[in-house]
């Protein structure tokens, strides 16, 4: 017999997805907090003041959500947004985050939200299709 393969849904896909992106810029913050400086020949992108334990802090929330896109897990997936949370309000808390800095909180923020949405869209959709397994199998 062959071995049957479970296909992915297109929300949880696209959940994995947005886990991906939402890892990359938390990635790409902690580098500015690191010091990266990026010329673009009329500007350099950079972030005014910054700040290593922000750095650090993002890189640990990067990966926790790269670890979450990757296996695809519901729990993961949740324990990466609460951190990633969490890591978003403590640096929109700080004086020091103005900016390019301010402005990518936005746009983690908006991430965040779309990582919600998917989770919760998602586990709507898992209990529907356990509800009808257990209605077939009855």
């Amino acid at each position: 017999m062959d071995a049957v393969t479970p296909v992915e849904q297109p929300r949880v896909r696209l959940l994995r997805i947005v886990l991906y992106l939402d890892a990359a810029v938390f990635f790409g913050a902690a580098l500015f907090n690191f010091g990266l400086k990026v010329p673009l020949g009329f500007t350099t992108l950079r972030f005014t003041d910054a700040i290593w334990q922000a750095g650090t802090g993002e890189a640990v929330i990067a990966a926790v959500l790269l670890a979450a896109g990757l296996t695809g897990g519901r729990r993961s997936s949740w324990t990466a947004l609460v951190m990633s949370a969490l890591g978003m309000a403590f640096g929109l808390s700080s004086d020091r985050v103005q900016g390019a800095a301010r402005d990518l909180h936005v746009l983690m923020i908006a991430l965040a939200v779309l990582v919600l949405a998917l989770l919760l869209v998602t586990g709507r959709r898992s209990v529907a299709d356990r509800a009808a397994s257990a209605e077939e199998a009855g």
